[in-house]
Formats: structure tokens, C-alpha cells, sequence
């Protein structure tokens, strides 16, 4: 993920490029354009995006003097009802009519809530101006509405570039305010005075951030000491020098600001950025096209099987009809060919194993002679033959399972028992030879 972070001034346009290292916001790149004479911020919003590649979320931080502040206590925790209800709260307490501008707010301390407004039309002409340069920024903000984030300060201190103060409290923002070009001394002393009058308790230290720190760390007659804020040593080899830190600190905490989902943003509304709405509505119908392609192409394969195997059905049935015509020639067309074929192939089959047992009873038969009275049961299995009979005596049976010896490979005499009359009731197993059925 990167952040391009565009900061408008009044005779400057800067730019700097941030990226994740780790969890760690690491600059890029950063130039600086002038503006005034031939060139105007439509012109360097242009050469801005020439030089642009890659697809990074843009930033554009207007000047603060576009934007107007007010401690409000709401009894709300959620900011998105803070931002719902803040037109009707501040109805009538501010001079712009609330349908001409556009909110935001930030928690403050004490569970109050900063509340931050600009003129739509202000806002709108920015966003026309890069928009028409191929840079349409997704957030409008301001820097300083980032400078709880700025690296290097304290929880609690007084943040000022010359151009704009902001009172910070326990990493909240509590005030925010612009700063007149001359005198930048004068302004922040009376400034600081007017808040403590106000009841504001100031913190401790006042950090000086921007192109114009050197300068204003010189002030004299402030009722805190200016100091620069020291540059962290996670991000010294991001930065060339401490010079080039203090210059880009603030987009710096801008970028971390909208990282962490904090920056106040003035795109919503009527101004909502709708870009990204319109890259994944794209992206969606492109899903949807191909899903469609594809399901049409699952089809069409399925079609192409069915109509394979309809041929091969037909072919196959034709096949079946004319080997049905070779076989009985002389017969009428039957309705089902195949299922006649099945039936005639289980009569032969079945006559070919009558006939081979009939066979083997025959020859049963003349090996018996007269003195078996009678074989009552015969039952034969494949090769396996099982026979159950009458005899005269026990030698007769010994002399029928001699008679039979040639037919069979093995020959064995069960269970033989006499009966009153002195015959005997006998069973006989064995194995037909190969051929002998």
C-alpha cells in the first residue's frame, strides 16, 4: 500500500510518496513545485501526474484557512453518528449555512469531539483541479489535522508552522487554528494568550515543524520555548537529512493519520470519492462477464458430450440391428434386438447344460446295472457330481462306484446305511473328467 500526499500552499506545491516497510511508514520520493506566474496548480497538478506510476491512494491536504474548528460535546462514542448529527448541532452556530458545507470531526479530550467544517464549493474545485490532471485524490484534508501523528512530539504540546497552530492533548486534538503570514511571533504569542484566557490549559512545550522551523525556533516573547522535533531513529535512513525531515514531517504524519484511519476526510456527501466504487462495479461486471463465459462454455462442452454420446448410441444400436439381421435373417424386426440376442444366448446356453447332464445320467444309468435298486437324487455342479441311491447290499455299491471310475477323476463314498430289508442306502460324490459331461 502507498500513500501519495499532495500539500497545497500558497505559493508551493509539495508532494511526498510513502510506503509500508514492515509497519513502518517509509518515504519514497517527495519534489516540490512553485506556484505563481505561468504556473498555476492546474499546471503543476499536471506535471504532479506525469511523473506519477503505480496506483496510489492520493492525499490532497488544503490550506487550514479553508477550514473552520469548535469543541462540541455530543453524547455519542461513534463517529459516524458524530458526523451524522453535526449539521443539525451546529445549525444556526456557524456562518456558513450547513448545506453549503461539509463535516468531519476527530475525538478530542475529555470525551468532547472536534468539529471540523469547510465551504463545499472550496472543496469541490480541488478535487475539479486534480481530478482534471489524472490525479483525483480519495481524501481531502489538511495537514495539521494530522499533527498528533507527527514524529518525534509528545502526547501533550502546541504544534505551529507559521501558518497554522494546534493544541494537543493526550495525542487528541483539542484546537486548530490559522496563523496571519506577518508577524508569525505576534500571532502565535496572542494566540497562545487568547487560548489560556479562554480557560485552555497549554501543555509544556511547543514543537516547530515545516519549511519555516529554523525560523521559527528564533521567536522571542513566547511563553513556551520553540523546539524542532528530533527525527526517530527508525526513520533516519529515510530521510537525508534533518533538514529534509522537518520539511516533510507533516505529510509524514499525514500518511501514518490515514493509515490508522484517523485523517478527518472532507470527501463525503455529494463529494463522496466514487472512483474506487467505479474500479470495483468494473472489476464485478468483468467476474460476471467471465463467470458467463464460462458457464456458456460448460454448456456448450456438455452439449457437444451429449450429442458424442447420442452418435455412439445410434451407432451402436445400428450395429446391434445388423447383427440381429445376420443371426435371423428370416425374422421380423424385433423391438428390442439386443434383449432378443440376450434371450436366445441364455435358451443355448441353458439346452448345452441340459443336454451334458442328461449326458451324465445316461451313462449313470448303464453303470448301475441291476443290482442298484435306484438312484433317486443326482445333482451335478459344473465338474462336481453328488448322487444318493438304493443298493442290494454294500458290495453292490462298491461294484457301481468301480462301474463309474472311468467317467470320474475322483470318486468317494459317503455315509452308507442298511435298511430293515437288508438293502442299503448310499451317497456318492466325485469329479467328472474333462470331457465327460
Amino acid at each position: 500500500m502507498e500513500y501519495l500526499i499532495i500539500q497545497v500552499e500558497e505559493s508551493r506545491l509539495t508532494i511526498a510518496r510513502f510506503g509500508l516497510s514492515g509497519r513502518v511508514l517509509k518515504r519514497a520520493d517527495a519534489a516540490s513545485f512553485a506556484l505563481g506566474g505561468e504556473q498555476g496548480l492546474p499546471e503543476a497538478a499536471a506535471q504532479v501526474a506525469a511523473g506519477i506510476s503505480g496506483a496510489p491512494r492520493i492525499v490532497l491536504c488544503l490550506a487550514p484557512l479553508l477550514f473552520a474548528q469548535r469543541s462540541v460535546e455530543l453524547p455519542l462514542t461513534d463517529l459516524r453518528k458524530v458526523r451524522e448529527v453535526l449539521p443539525a448541532h451546529l445549525q444556526g452556530e456557524i456562518v456558513l449555512p450547513v448545506e453549503e458545507a461539509v463535516f468531519d470531526a476527530v475525538p478530542s479530550s475529555a470525551g468532547n469531539f472536534l468539529a471540523l467544517w469547510a465551504k463545499r464549493a472550496d472543496i469541490a474545485h480541488a478535487i475539479d483541479i486534480f481530478k482534471e490532471a489524472g490525479l483525483e485524490p480519495q481524501f481531502v484534508s489538511a495537514v495539521p489535522f494530522a499533527w498528533n501523528f507527527l514524529p518525534g512530539i509528545t502526547a501533550d504540546c502546541v504544534v505551529c508552522d507559521g501558518n497554522a497552530l494546534a493544541v494537543i492533548d493526550d495525542g487528541h486534538l483539542t484546537y486548530v487554528g490559522t496563523l496571519k503570514q506577518q508577524e508569525p511571533g505576534k500571532q502565535l504569542a496572542s494566540t497562545l494568550a487568547a487560548l489560556e484566557l479562554s480557560g485552555l490549559t497549554l501543555p509544556g512545550r511547543l514543537f516547530v515543524v515545516g519549511a519555516r522551523a529554523d525560523e521559527l525556533t528564533h521567536l522571542d516573547g513566547l511563553p513556551l520555548t520553540p523546539e524542532k522535533p528530533e527525527l526517530p531513529a527508525d526513520l533516519a535512513i529515510f530521510y537525508k537529512n534533518e533538514e529534509t525531515f522537518q520539511q516533510l514531517a507533516g505529510l509524514q504524519a499525514v500518511a501514518q493519520a490515514c493509515l490508522s484511519g484517523a485523517l478527518p476526510d472532507f470527501r463525503r456527501g455529494g463529494l463522496a470519492w466514487t472512483a474506487g466504487r467505479a474500479n470495483l462495479q468494473k472489476k464485478l461486471y468483468l467476474t460476471a462477464a467471465l463467470a458467463s463465459i464460462v458457464v456458456v462454455l460448460l454448456f456448450t462442452l456438455k452439449g457437444l458430450q451429449y450429442r458424442a454420446a447420442s452418435s455412439d448410441l445410434v451407432s451402436l444400436n445400428a450395429s446391434i440391428a445388423t447383427i440381429y439381421r445376420g443371426i435371423f435373417p428370416t425374422r421380423a424386426k424385433a423391438v428390442d434386438e439386443l434383449a432378443e440376442i440376450k434371450g436366445e444366448i441364455r435358451k443355448l446356453a441353458s439346452a448345452e447344460s441340459s443336454n451334458g447332464f442328461l449326458d451324465v445320467l445316461k451313462k449313470l444309468a448303464e453303470a448301475k446295472g441291476t443290482s442298484i435298486n435306484g438312484l433317486y437324487d443326482a445333482e451335478l455342479d459344473g465338474r462336481d457330481l453328488r448322487v444318493k441311491g438304493d443298493a442290494r447290499s454294500a458290495d453292490a455299491v462298491n461294484d457301481f462306484k468301480l462301474a463309474i471310475t472311468p467317467l470320474m477323476d475322483s470318486v468317494e463314498l459317503g455315509e452308507v446305511k442298511t435298511k430293515p430289508d437288508g438293502s442299503v442306502a448310499f451317497t456318492l460324490t466325485g469329479t467328472l473328467k474333462e470331457g465327460k459331461k
